[in-house]
């Protein structure tokens, strides 16, 4: 993350075009936003436009608008996202799920620097900058000729791909404190937070990334309102903790193997995995408290400590009497 915000701070305030790549919840809208409001167009337009959620037969129209006249039902002229966003930025998010053949007229666009309204003859200059976001690898969807290779090279002028939560566990007490005094300033309300809840949040796996994480906080901070002040946070069960069905398919047909593999090195591998899946099932059974993971699977505490710091499931300064 250090090294994402680094590029933002040279790149957000030039014109270059931001590709934004990461799992749901990752925080790619939040990076679009600081984007523009570090750039020189901040006091123009932040416009986004959800590529996935507009009828197929619809995006053209509201990417560049039409004409009076142009198809059934258009009574009057009206503006699309490229000339609504005139002077500041453009935020095409799920720009994964664009129809292919609209990819091409995105593509002159963003290259031309002008636009044509559906139904329209004349070229109208446009002046935004583009900043794309999807969850999609959009390599694998190029390779499957689902999306333009010269579309993703405009797009790509700098890629960044946001990590899963999962991946930097260490960000969840400064993000968990963010929300909490978010949280406060809207409200006027606050709640205290106990050392192993957090502790318990940095266990589970986040499916939903930082979206959920902020859900869970916001829903702890509520509750803590109607009982003794202190946050307890929800989450599920070693049992029922939600998994994408790209997860649960593989899990259910079992371990892969690849023929350029060693034995020793397929063992390691899975040994790895197990060792990871089952410390965070055991740190969330004993509800953060390493002390009582400890004593729940006969494991000397400072040896599970150092498990748990190698596989990132608690930061480095974690509570020695955790």
């Amino acid at each position: 993350m250090r090294e994402i915000f680094g590029v933002l701070e040279a790149i957000a305030p030039t014109n270059a075009t931001l590709l934004l790549l990461g799992e749901t919840g990752t925080g790619k809208d939040v990076l679009a936003r600081g984007a523009h409001q570090a750039s020189p167009r901040k006091d123009q337009p932040l416009l986004t436009l959800d590529c996935g959620a507009i009828a197929p037969t619809l995006i053209e129209a509201e990417l560049f608008g039409y004409e009076r006249g142009a198809f059934t039902g258009a009574e009057e002229q009206r503006l699309g996202a490229f000339e609504t966003a005139e002077k500041g930025t453009l935020f095409l998010d799920e720009i994964g799920e664009l129809p292919l053949d609209v990819q091409p007229k995105l593509l002159r666009a963003i290259d031309d620097r002008e636009i044509h309204r559906v139904g329209g003859s004349r070229s109208i200059p446009v002046d935004v900058r583009i900043i794309a976001a999807t969850k999609r690898d959009l390599l694998d969807e190029v390779k499957r000729g689902r999306f333009r290779e010269d579309l993703y090279f405009r797009l790509a002028v700098v890629p960044l791909t946001l990590p899963p939560l999962r991946e930097r566990r260490d960000d969840i007490p400064a993000l968990v404190e963010h929300f909490r005094t978010a949280f406060a300033e809207r409200t006027g309300k606050d709640a205290e937070i106990d050392f192993h809840e957090i502790q318990a949040l940095m266990a589970h796996d986040w499916p939903g990334n930082v979206r959920e994480l902020k859900n869970t906080v916001e829903r702890a901070l509520w509750l803590a309102q109607t009982g003794d002040g202190r946050a307890r946070f929800l989450l599920p069960t070693a049992d029922s903790i939600f998994q994408s069905h790209a997860e649960a398919e593989a899990e259910a047909k079992g371990p892969t193997f690849d023929a350029a593999e060693t034995f020793s090195n397929h063992k390691s591998h899975w040994e790895e995995e197990f060792e990871k899946k089952f410390l965070a099932w055991l740190l969330a059974r004993a509800d953060g408290s390493i002390s009582k993971a400890a004593r729940l699977a006969s494991m000397d505490r400072k040896h599970l400590r150092g498990l748990l710091r190698k596989h990132g499931l608690i930061g480095e300064k974690a509570d020695e009497e955790s």
